[in-house]
């Protein structure tokens, strides 16, 4: 099987020269499998198959061995098998990932008649070509969380047959939320693959922020202070309050994204791609942490 994971691994590179060191790839592999098998018993994961998704996830890396080692590569296992059709799999995808984030969402507040729906047609959906003959499970990319991955799926469809765009999910959750990104499907994959991260490096850049950068948020975003009425307070003319406000934000969406490329390991293109997804959360974000602060 270990021939076969990496030969087929291999076969998906655009440039196969570029992994150095096979041992270490098919060691690599191997492990992935194994860990996949422990946490899925009795799923049947395809040599061939796996080893080609993996692949095809880190095609465009430079390192692609590295880029295989920050992978959720158990749950990509766990992808392929479904995509191959392994009736275990497809159990254990629905009991493991489907039902607790339908879960999730009822907590939040939607409709249990909403939610069922909206997960019946994204389960439905996750396994049908599009046009071009892309299976939409097969998008997950397992940089990040595969349950915070369809969260989303599964909540903008419930949102959409609700007919509503409600803020439903708890502050102290600090979910990436759809009010910025509409229609903007970049946005959307983002949200989707680095949900998690986001939380964590926002979290970590925000703390870090002096008291009085903090509170300078605070008058802004939470007491509904003007520029001028900020000005006042701090005695100072108002395009020092305005310059400082804009300081303080860009420094927190810098220091986000850093950290970000810094726990992901994100390439140039992806940081900037990032970069945008902080700033489009920042006030939202910062609302509700510094609001469940107060």
């Amino acid at each position: 099987m270990t021939d076969v994971l990496t030969r087929s691994f291999l076969a998906a590179l655009s440039s196969p020269a570029s992994v150095a060191d096979e041992a270490a790839l098919t060691a690599a592999l191997t492990a992935s499998v194994t860990a996949a098998r422990a946490r899925f018993p009795g799923v049947e994961f395809e040599a061939s198959a796996v080893g080609r998704h993996l692949g095809e996830k880190v095609v465009a890396e430079a390192d692609p061995l590295a880029a295989l080692a920050r992978l959720r590569t158990e749950e990509l296992c766990l992808v392929c098998a479904c995509l191959t059709g392994d009736p275990r799999a497809l159990q254990l995808f629905d009991a493991a990932y489907l039902a607790p984030v339908a879960e999730r969402l009822r907590r939040s507040g939607l409709a249990a008649e909403v939610v069922a729906d909206a997960r019946q047609r994204i389960a439905g959906s996750l396994l049908v070509a599009d046009s071009g003959g892309t299976r939409r499970l097969a998008t997950y990319s397992g940089r990040g969380d595969l349950a915070g991955w369809l969260y989303v799926a599964i909540a903008r469809e419930a949102r959409r047959l609700a007919g509503r765009e409600a803020r439903f999910t708890p502050a102290d959750d600090l979910e990436l939320a759809d009010e910025r990104i509409g229609g903007d499907l970049e946005l959307a994959h983002l949200k989707a693959t680095y949900g998690e991260a986001f939380r964590r490096s926002f979290h970590t850049a925000l703390a870090e922020l002096d008291e009085q950068a903090r509170n300078l948020l605070r008058q802004h975003l939470l007491d509904g202070l003007s520029i001028d009425q900020i000005a006042a307070l701090q005695r100072v003319h108002r395009a020092t309050a305005a310059r400082r406000l804009v300081r303080v934000r860009e420094d927190l969406a810098l220091r986000t994204r850093a950290l970000l490329v810094q726990d992901l390991g994100l390439s140039e293109r992806e940081s900037d791609s990032v970069l945008r997804l902080v700033r489009s959360q920042l006030d939202l974000s910062l609302t509700r942490v510094l609001g469940a602060r107060a």
